[in-house]
């Protein structure tokens, strides 16, 4: 397996995540600084703000790539990731069934007490006001 391959898409996944969130909050500075400078450049869905989003991004992800301590660690985390050993597909299954299992018993235990305490308190209450 070739860690530093998917360390290398992992950098390409992060930056395009980092132009999602980049984009709008460069909208939004736009919006307050002045409204008129975030004009279609491409069509009517690319404006400025995605073009500032996306030089922002590209930067990001060009620093963090060219940083010899992040992505040091980056390649020491694929390598830790490629020796766990991962379920397989009846191991995923199985596990799915308990949790769900789990869940509806918890939320049944949960549901009986919310019903004895609802009844509880509407004694009570109905005891204060008579």
């Amino acid at each position: 397996m070739n860690v530093k391959r998917y360390v290398n898409l992992g950098f390409v996944i992060g930056s395009l995540l980092a132009w999602a969130v980049f984009s709008p909050f460069c909208a939004w500075i736009l919006e307050l600084i002045h409204p008129v400078w975030d004009q279609p450049l491409i069509g009517v869905e690319f404006r400025v703000s995605n073009l500032l989003g996306l030089v922002f991004a590209l930067g990001l992800a060009t620093w963090a790539w060219t940083n010899d301590e992040i992505y040091t660690q980056a390649i020491e985390i694929g390598n830790e990731l490629s020796k766990v050993t991962w379920p397989n597909w009846e191991d995923t299954k199985k596990a799915t069934i308990v949790v769900v299992i789990t869940t509806l018993i918890i939320a049944a235990i949960l549901g009986s007490f919310d019903f004895v305490w609802a009844k509880v308190t509407k004694q009570i209450y109905d005891i204060g006001v008579g």
